[in-house]
């Protein structure tokens, strides 16, 4: 019984998770289109740096001994470094994918990433993916699909660049949901999940020093960015990262197919877009993915 109420811990801070980034998703869009000054490794560099400095400052209030005593060991610090550079990889590859085409096609390629985690799982731990993981992956495919399409898919812009950056972003999506298990095991969410951020930062930093970087602020901008850094940021990564305490990365990336979903539903009540038929469906498709992947572990 009591594993049965982890597993739908899990699921619904999966699904927190992926709310959170769709919501996240709209903020960076809304900066994006009305302020010329943010560019993806700007946004992506202050974001880093400042989540991973709020979460420690304030973390350090409530446990300073666990927060501090990674310098201790080493190891622990290498695998948080490497994490770090993760966490910048995925989501500087996710927005220039975006960049070199649209908010669609970074999502539609974000959903590969449960098939990378069953590869490396298939490959690492000879465990085969099951026929539950494989049906979801295609509905949660399909539905991503009609949601940000509409069921046109020349809305679709498969560009080399984009092609090629949102592959890699799913590549290294799916490395940050396996590499930090072990640290999370021995020091935390809290702990690696704060520094990590920050060690992404100073990753973005040597590509985008903050000192060159030159911002225009609104309220609306410096709202939307606090929203990006607070909720997009330092809320979802601890909820997805304590959820894979409580379920695998294949199942999260299939449940994170609400990413997509919540960031259309937070494009229509904010940004004042329609919902069309075969978005209609899709998101029937999303739901029907993640009540099946909750019925099958449930069992399990």
């Amino acid at each position: 019984m009591a594993l049965k109420r982890n597993i739908f811990l899990g699921i619904a801070l999966i699904i927190a998770a992926g709310l959170l980034w769709g919501g996240m998703g709209t903020a960076v869009q809304y900066l994006f289109s009305s302020n010329e000054s943010f560019t993806p490794l700007q946004l992506v560099t202050v974001r880093q740096l400042s989540a991973g400095a709020l979460f420690i400052g304030a973390a350090s209030l409530f446990m300073p001994g666990r927060m501090w005593s990674i310098w201790k060991n080493p190891r622990l610090l290498a695998d948080i470094v490497v994490s770090g550079a993760l966490i910048f990889g995925a989501h500087y590859s996710f927005f220039e994918s975006i960049y070199y085409s649209n908010a669609g096609t970074g999502a539609i390629l974000l959903t590969t990433v449960p098939l990378f985690c069953g590869v490396w799982y298939a490959v690492t731990q000879r465990r085969m993916v099951s026929l539950a993981e494989i049906v979801c992956f295609f509905l949660a495919a399909s539905g991503v699909m009609l949601i940000v399409t509409d069921g046109n898919l020349s809305e679709l812009m498969f560009s080399p660049l984009a092609l090629s950056w949102g592959m890699l972003s799913a590549v290294i999506a799916a490395a940050y949901s396996i590499q930090p298990l072990k640290a999370i095991a021995k020091a935390g969410v809290i702990p690696i999940v704060a520094w990590g951020l920050l060690f992404g930062g100073c990753f973005a930093s040597f590509l985008c020093p903050p000192w060159t970087i030159s911002l225009v602020w609104t309220p609306s901008s410096f709202a939307a960015f606090g929203f990006i850094v607070v909720f997009g940021t330092i809320l979802a990564f601890w909820s997805y990262m304590a959820g894979l305490k409580y379920v695998s990365p294949v199942m999260a990336g299939l449940l994170n197919c609400t990413e997509p979903l919540s960031a259309f539903l937070f494009s229509i009540l904010l940004l004042g877009d329609t919902l069309g038929l075969a978005q209609f469906i899709g998101i029937l498709l999303v739901m029907a993915n993640v009540c099946l992947l909750a019925l099958a572990k449930g069992r399990r």
